[in-house]
């Protein structure tokens, strides 16, 4: 009779434990998910806040990601990075990206290499305005690197994501060779002095008096301040047309990104958490 009892009693507390342990395990799985909902809209924040133009919270937002998040810390990391570069934090922004891609799966290397390379892109153009070739030139190289160096698994051939990177590096290209390679001036001013030199000629072979010397000489004296106003003006005219070229070239980056980040921030640069993440 007591073998009896007994039995129902074990099976009732054999599924009293099951039920306890299936409840613990709900919980731990509402947990985890609340846990991942709200580091990953950290994110989320962090792309809202760099859409507009609130930088430093949006590093902030990426921060905390970091701080809570153990997995996927390339997300963070890159959400850090663009939101350092959007706010002109050149040499801090590439070390949260090199970061990034140190960590990042190849799946995903491609959209850090894109703002990793803009980020020394514009690092090399800050050195070319303070006429610093040699470190304008390291940072073009650099930033041609990041791009060649994409896997494929990321950046397949004839891909859109492959054409916007062929692009950027023929950017880079060309900026590069514009660096290094400038439209010769001067021509006007040779001229000037040869000028001056025939002035000169003809006041010798007149062998006029005084006079003379004086017209020719006010003569060389004008071809001289022709020549130079003729380079000045040169000068002038390559210097607008390279700012134009720039802000052209800025214009498509632009365009180009916001079509990329559909609908983007008009930065040049990605925002942070958006695709493929």
């Amino acid at each position: 009779m007591s073998a009896q009892t007994d039995a129902p009693q074990t099976r009732h507390r054999s599924s009293r434990g099951r039920l306890i342990a299936a409840g613990a395990v709900i919980l731990v799985l509402l947990a985890v998910a609340a846990w991942s909902g709200l580091t990953h809209w950290q994110l989320a924040r962090a792309s809202a806040q760099f859409e507009s133009g609130d930088y430093t919270a949006a590093q902030e937002s990426a921060d905390r990601f970091l701080d809570m998040s153990p997995f996927e810390r390339h997300k963070g990391h890159f959400a850090a990075g663009t939101a350092l570069a959007g706010d002109g934090a050149l040499d801090e922004a590439e070390a949260e990206l090199e970061t990034a891609l140190s960590t990042a799966p190849a799946r995903d290397e491609c959209a850090v290499r894109v703002n990793l390379a803009l980020v020394q892109e514009g690092q090399a153009d800050a050195f070319r305005d303070a006429d610093d070739v040699d470190a304008a030139n390291d940072r073009y190289d650099a930033a041609r690197t990041t791009l060649r160096e994409a896997p494929e698994e990321c950046r397949p051939d004839g891909s859109g994501q492959d054409e916007e990177m062929d692009s950027q590096e023929q950017r880079v290209d060309e900026s590069q060779e514009e660096m290094n390679n400038p439209s010769s001036g001067g021509e006007g001013g040779e001229e000037g002095t040869d000028g001056d030199d025939g002035s000169d000629g003809g006041d010798s072979e007149d062998g006029d008096g005084g006079d003379s010397d004086s017209d020719g000489s006010g003569g060389g004296e004008e071809s001289q301040d022709g020549s130079g106003g003729d380079t000045s003006g040169e000068e002038s005219g390559e210097s607008d047309e390279r700012m134009e070229e720039l802000e052209k070239r800025r214009q498509e980056s632009e365009e180009r990104h916001s079509q990329t980040n559909e609908g983007g921030t008009g930065s040049g640069v990605r925002e942070p958490g958006s695709k493929p993440w």
